[in-house]
C-alpha cells in the first residue's frame, strides 16, 4: 500500500455506497440538531433496540452508545455488536443499547483537545483548525445529550466509542470531564497529537483524579509494520512509529495505575483502518462486564434452593454501577416463577410473582401473572381479582376469556 493511501485511510475514514434493488433493511434513522455551540446544523444516526421492549416495563429505558465518525462503518458495526450481545431469546447478558453515531462537519475541528502546529505525522496544512475539542465536548454536554435523553427512551448511562481522532478525544474527555460518560472505548487512538504535550497532560489528569467505575478499553492496531516487535519498537524514534509508541507509552502508564477498570488489547492482524469492528466486538463485553447474571439453573429448580434473593441482590448491584435504577427483567422473573409453579413449588413461585408486582405495579402483566398463580392454586375469587385488575390496566380479548372462565 502506497504511502499517500495509507495517509487517507489514517485519517479520513470512508464511505462506501451501493445501489441496490429490493426492500432496504433499516437499522435507523436520520435525526438533526441545530447546535448553537457549533453554529451549525449536526447529523445524527439513530438505533433504538429491535427487539420488543420488556412486557413489564413498556416504557424502559437504555443506555446510550454514542458513536464518534458516525457516517462511517463503525456505527453500522457497532449496531450489529449491540443487537448480537443484547437482543431478545432470554439473553440478559447485556442491556439492550440505543446507538447514536455523531457525523461529521470538520473533523479534524471537532475532535482534536488542543490546538497543534506539530507537522510531524500531519501536513501542517490539515492543523489550521484544529483544537476545537473542548467546544465540541460542549456541544455533548449542553445540546446532543440532552436532546437525545429527551426524545428517545434513553438512560443516564452513556458509552463514547472514538477510533483514531475519536479515541483521542474519548481519552481527552475521560481526562477533563469524567461524569460526562460513563464508559470510553478508544480504538487506536491518536496520542500522537500534539506531541508531547497532550500525551504528558492527560497522564496528569488521569493520575490525580480519583478511583471511579468509569471503564475504558484500549483497542492497539499494529501501525509498525513486520520491521518492528512490540518491545523494539518502543526505542524506535522516527516519526512512523509515534503512533504506535504513544499509545503504548500509554498503556504502560495505565498498567501501573492497575485500576479494574481499565483494559488494552493488540491487535496484531488489524491495522488503523481495519481494527475499529473487532475492537468494538471486545470492548462491550468489558464495558458491561458486571451486568450478565450467571444463574444457575443446574442448582435454582431443586426445592432445596434457598438464594431466591438472586435477582434481586443482582440487579441492586447493577444499579449501582449504571447509576440509576435496574430492576430484574419482569419476563426474566416471570419464566423463572411460572417454572416453579409449574413445578408446584408455590412458595418460592408467589416469591417472584410478587416480586414482578413489586416492581411493576403499573403493568397488566404483572396482575395477570398472579391472577394465573391463583388460578393454578384453585383459588377462583384471588384469581379474579389480579384478572380484573389486569384487566383495569389493559382491557384485552385474552383477559376477558380468562374472567369468564371463572363466572
Amino acid at each position: 500500500m502506497n504511502q499517500a493511501l495509507c495517509f487517507l485511510l489514517l485519517f479520513f475514514p470512508v464511505l462506501r455506497g451501493v445501489a441496490q434493488n429490493g426492500k432496504p433493511i433499516v437499522i435507523g434513522t436520520t435525526d438533526t440538531l441545530y447546535s448553537k455551540i457549533l453554529g451549525e446544523k449536526r447529523t445524527l444516526l439513530v438505533h433504538l433496540p429491535m427487539t420488543e421492549p420488556d412486557a413489564f416495563a413498556k416504557d424502559q429505558k437504555y443506555p446510550v452508545v454514542y458513536v464518534l465518525d458516525g457516517e462511517s462503518g463503525l456505527f453500522q458495526a457497532t449496531v450489529a455488536i449491540t443487537e448480537s450481545l443484547g437482543g431478545g431469546s432470554g439473553n440478559f447478558a447485556y442491556p439492550k443499547l440505543i446507538v447514536v453515531g455523531v457525523t461529521n462537519t470538520d473533523r479534524t475541528r471537532d475532535l482534536t483537545p488542543t490546538h497543534s502546529t506539530d507537522s510531524s505525522v500531519m501536513p501542517g496544512f490539515l492543523l489550521t483548525n484544529s483544537g476545537g475539542g473542548e467546544t465540541f465536548l460542549s456541544f455533548f454536554k449542553n445540546e446532543l445529550i440532552p436532546h437525545v435523553e429527551s426524545t428517545y427512551p434513553a438512560a443516564p448511562y452513556r458509552v463514547l466509542i472514538g477510533h483514531s481522532f475519536g479515541g483521542l478525544l474519548a481519552i481527552h474527555a475521560l481526562g477533563n470531564h469524567p461524569d460526562l460518560f460513563q464508559s470510553h472505548v478508544a480504538i487506536d487512538p491518536s496520542l500522537w497529537w500534539d506531541t508531547p504535550r497532550f500525551l504528558q497532560e492527560i497522564k496528569k489528569r488521569l493520575a490525580a483524579q480519583p478511583a471511579r467505575e468509569n471503564p475504558l478499553f484500549v483497542a492497539i492496531a499494529n501501525t509498525m509494520g513486520k520491521k518492528f516487535t512490540l518491545q523494539g519498537v518502543k526505542n524506535d524514534t522516527t516519526a512512523g512509529t509515534l503512533p504506535i509508541r504513544s499509545i503504548l507509552d500509554f498503556d504502560r502508564f495505565k498498567q501501573r495505575q492497575k485500576p479494574t477498570t481499565y483494559q488494552s488489547k493488540y491487535y496484531p492482524d488489524y491495522d488503523h483502518g481495519s481494527v475499529p469492528f473487532v475492537a468494538v466486538y471486545d470492548a462491550l463485553p468489558f464495558v458491561f462486564n458486571f451486568y450478565g447474571l450467571n444463574f444457575p439453573f443446574g442448582d435454582f429448580f431443586n426445592p432445596a434452593y434457598k438464594n431466591d434473593t438472586l435477582l434481586a441482590e443482582h440487579y441492586k448491584k447493577v444499579s449501582q454501577r449504571m447509576g440509576y435504577p435496574v430492576l430484574p427483567p419482569g419476563e426474566l422473573v416471570n419464566a423463572v416463577a411460572h417454572q416453579l409453579m409449574d413445578m408446584k413449588q408455590w412458595k418460592r413461585a408467589y416469591h417472584f410473582f410478587q416480586l414482578n408486582l413489586l416492581n411493576y405495579p403499573k403493568s397488566y402483566a404483572s396482575y395477570e401473572a398472579m391472577g394465573e398463580y391463583f388460578e393454578a392454586k384453585g383459588d377462583k375469587k384471588q384469581a379474579k381479582e389480579f384478572y380484573q385488575k389486569a384487566a383495569n390496566l389493559n382491557d384485552s380479548p385474552a383477559l376477558r376469556e380468562k374472567l369468564a372462565k371463572l363466572d
